[in-house]
C-alpha cells in the first residue's frame, strides 16, 4: 500500500503539467497531453528532490512539531511514578528498548506513540488517563502504544502522514494558484482554433481530487487494521483482556484530543465525525471490545480494581506494615 504513495505523488505531478498546459499556455487537448508526457522525466529529479527534502524536515523534527501542538512534556520516574513503572515492566519483561514519556495535561482520557528511530520513541498519556484508570487499565494502554512502537505502526503511520501532506500541499496550491493567478496566457491560448484546454484542466482536477481521495482511504485504512493488532498485541503484553475492555468502555466518549488530524490519528482512539466509517481512522469502539471479548476471552462487565493506598498509608491507618504485593499477590 505505501508503494502507491509514490505513485500518486508522480500523478499529481502530471496533474498540474496538465494545469500548467491548458490553464498558461492555453494547448489544445492533445498537445497538453503529449507535453505532460514528454515533461513528466525532466520534472521527476525536482520532485524527488522536493519530497527528499520535505522527508528530511519530518524526519529530523516531527517529534518536535508534535510536542508543540499538543503541548506535550517529558516525564520522569520521579515526576510520575505510576505510569513509569507500569511502562518499564512492559519493556523489561519482553527485552524492549523503553520509549520516552510524556504527558498532556488535559483531562480528555487518550494516548498515542510516535516516533521513526528507537532512539526517539515516545509514548504520550494524557492526565485524564492517569486520574481516570487503575493500574491495570493504564497498562492495557500503555500496552496498546508499546505495541504500535513493536510493530513499528508508528513509523508506517508518520510516513503515510507526511506522504498525505506532501499530496494535500501540491494539490491545494494547484489548484489555489490556478483560480489566484493573473498569469498572461500565450497568444496560442488566444487563438479559438487550438480547442479544448478547458479539457486538461477538468483531468487535471480529476486527477488530483482522486489522487488526494486514495492517499486519504490509504492511510485510513492502515490505521484501522493496525489498532486491532494493538489491541490484540497488548493483551499478549499484560494477559489481561479484561482491563483494556474497562479501559475501552472508560475512555469511550471522552478521548477527543485537541490536537492536529494527524497526531488524533495516531491516538488511542481517535472519535468518529460524519456519517460514513469510510473515513474513520479507528474501528469503533463497540467493534473493539467484541474482538476483544470473541477473540481473547475478554469480558465487558468486570470492574476496576480500588485505588491501592501506599505503604505508608496502610501503615498509618490499621498499625502494621503492610504485606509487599505485585502482580502474583493482587
Amino acid at each position: 500500500m505505501l508503494i502507491l504513495f509514490p505513485i500518486l505523488v508522480l500523478a499529481m505531478v502530471y496533474a498540474g503539467l496538465l494545469l500548467w498546459a491548458g490553464f498558461v499556455e492555453g494547448r489544445s487537448a492533445q498537445a497538453g497531453l503529449n507535453f505532460a508526457a514528454n515533461s513528466l522525466p525532466t520534472a521527476i529529479p525536482f520532485t524527488l528532490a522536493g519530497v527528499g527534502a520535505w522527508f528530511g524536515i519530518a524526519f529530523m523534527g516531527h517529534q518536535a512539531l508534535i510536542d508543540m501542538a499538543t503541548k506535550s512534556k517529558s516525564i520522569s520516574e520521579s515526576d510520575e511514578p505510576r505510569p513509569y513503572k507500569l511502562l518499564e515492566n512492559l519493556c523489561i519483561s519482553r527485552g524492549i528498548t523503553m520509549p520516552r514519556l510524556k504527558i498532556i495535561e488535559t483531562d480528555v482520557m487518550n494516548a498515542f506513540a510516535s516516533g521513526i528511530r528507537t532512539k526517539n520513541y515516545t509514548i504520550t498519556l494524557t492526565r485524564g488517563l492517569l486520574n481516570n484508570l487503575d493500574d491495570e487499565e493504564l497498562e492495557a494502554v500503555i500496552a496498546h502504544e508499546l505495541s504500535h512502537i513493536k510493530n513499528k505502526d508508528v513509523r508506517l503511520l508518520i510516513i503515510a502522514v507526511i506522504f498525505v501532506g506532501i499530496i494535500s500541499f501540491f494539490g491545494e496550491g494547484v489548484v489555489r494558484g490556478m483560480f489566484r493567478t493573473n498569469m498572461s496566457r500565450t497568444t496560442r491560448s488566444r487563438r479559438s482554433g487550438e480547442g479544448n484546454a478547458a479539457v486538461l484542466i477538468v483531468i487535471a482536477i480529476i486527477i488530483i481530487i482522486i489522487a488526494y481521495g486514495l492517499a486519504m482511504l490509504i492511510r485510513f485504512a492502515l490505521s484501522r487494521k493496525r489498532e486491532y493488532l494493538a489491541d490484540a498485541g497488548a493483551v499478549e503484553l499484560t494477559k489481561n483482556p479484561d482491563a483494556m475492555i474497562r479501559a475501552l468502555q472508560k475512555i469511550s466518549g471522552r478521548a477527543k484530543l485537541d490536537a492536529p488530524a494527524e497526531v488524533r490519528e495516531m491516538a488511542f482512539e481517535n472519535p468518529r465525525v460524519g456519517i460514513s466509517d469510510m473515513f474513520a481512522t479507528h474501528p469503533p469502539i463497540e467493534k473493539r471490545i467484541a474482538a476483544l471479548v470473541e477473540f481473547a476471552g475478554g469480558r465487558d462487565d468486570t470492574e476496576s480494581r480500588p485505588k491501592r493506598r501506599s505503604a505508608p498509608e496502610v501503615k498509618k491507618r490499621n498499625g502494621k506494615v503492610p504485606r509487599p504485593f505485585g502482580r502474583l499477590g493482587r
